[in-house]
């Protein structure tokens, strides 16, 4: 018997704790949205009044759930869908922003030694987490999926034109699309004149600008085992964003077995050897795929990995029942003091 599990608004990986703005009562301005498989939030906390007003600020908001909508179809749709079709036959028209992506991705796949890597797509596809098809792969069928990844090439032919091989070669970008698409919606607000938001999408999520307040932002994570309680508070005071991958975004089960979706590409099953990995860098398309890579490689060697790339990261595992968990330096300097009175 298969169980699909749905995550409600209030159980998303990453909660923002919204404080209103005193003498402004159109702000903050706030829109939510069905994109990418989640929920998506805009809050904009300040905007140039020498540029919009109220009404025009609310159009900006528009065009950045629009930026969302395109990446989506981007990274979904559209020329990635070919490209994978065509795997090991011929080239396909992809666009200089989708090679772009491709590059920086497997960029990330080379500095996290392969713990996050775009090219799963006929792993991720066998085991169909999140579908009606989800299901466990038998043996071979994983064996046959890993031979394929090993020989996976993606080359560029020219700005617009790329190629996949061999036959069966898969990319998934989930580990980094909605990460991109976070980062794009906050240009988009930033271009049009919106001068403090957030941009929210289950497990990723940006800020920049100063609320007019002077209060910090402050996120908080979610606890991966109670989903009433938070893992931590961060009070962010400048442009970051802030990536969690965990094993209870989606997930099914079969005769009490729970498998996830972040599969581990040395396995070709859902990791095992973490249980949340939170991420707090300059970009959310860095922050989600090294968030994966963590999540991946398990506390101890993805804090000395966190350390030498110079990322705010906090790992949690679960041994025995027992929650325990492993942080940065840097992380745990943006933890607020008090974060029970915080949360509340």
């Amino acid at each position: 018997m298969v169980s699909m599990k749905q995550v409600p608004r209030i159980f998303l990986l990453l909660l923002p704790l919204l404080l209103l703005v005193a003498g402004c009562s159109n702000l903050p301005m706030e829109e939510t949205r069905s994109l990418m498989g989640t929920q998506v939030i805009i809050t904009v906390q300040d905007y140039d009044r020498d540029r919009l007003n109220s009404e025009q600020a609310e159009t900006v908001i528009d065009r950045a759930f629009e930026e969302i909508n395109r990446i989506e179809n981007l990274c979904r749709w559209r020329q990635l869908k070919k490209l994978n079709s065509w795997a090991g036959f011929q080239p396909s028209a992809v666009g200089s922003e989708l090679i772009a992506l491709i590059d920086h991705a497997y960029l990330l796949a080379e500095d996290t030694g392969g713990a996050f890597r775009p090219d799963l797509g006929p792993l991720t596809r066998l085991w169909s987490v999140g579908t009606d098809s989800a299901r466990i792969p038998v043996y071979w069928e994983i064996e046959e999926a890993q031979d394929i990844i090993r020989q996976t090439e993606f080359t560029v032919i020219d700005t617009s034109m790329a190629r996949l091989d061999p036959s069966g070669a898969a990319l998934d970008l989930g580990g980094v699309a909605k990460g991109y698409a976070v980062d794009r919606a906050c240009e988009v607000l930033k271009q049009h004149g919106i001068t403090a938001a957030m941009v929210w999408a289950g497990g990723d999520l940006k800020v920049f600008g100063d609320k007019p307040d002077g209060e910090p932002w402050r996120i908080a994570v979610r606890h991966p085992r109670n989903p009433e309680e938070f893992a931590a508070v961060l009070e962010l005071h400048e442009d970051v964003a802030v990536a969690t991958s965990g094993d209870y975004e989606r997930y099914f089960e079969i005769d009490g077995g729970r498998y996830h979706h972040i599969i581990d590409p040395e396995t070709g099953y859902p990791g095992i050897n973490s249980i949340s990995a939170t991420v707090v860098t300059e970009n959310c398309v860095d922050a989600d795929a090294y968030a994966t890579a963590l999540f991946i490689i398990g506390p101890e060697q993805g804090l000395l990995l966190a350390e030498s790339f110079g990322l705010a990261a906090m790992i949690m595992n679960e041994k025995g029942g027992e929650i325990d968990e492993v942080q940065t330096g840097s992380f745990r300097r943006l933890r607020a003091a008090n974060e029970a009175a915080v949360a509340q």
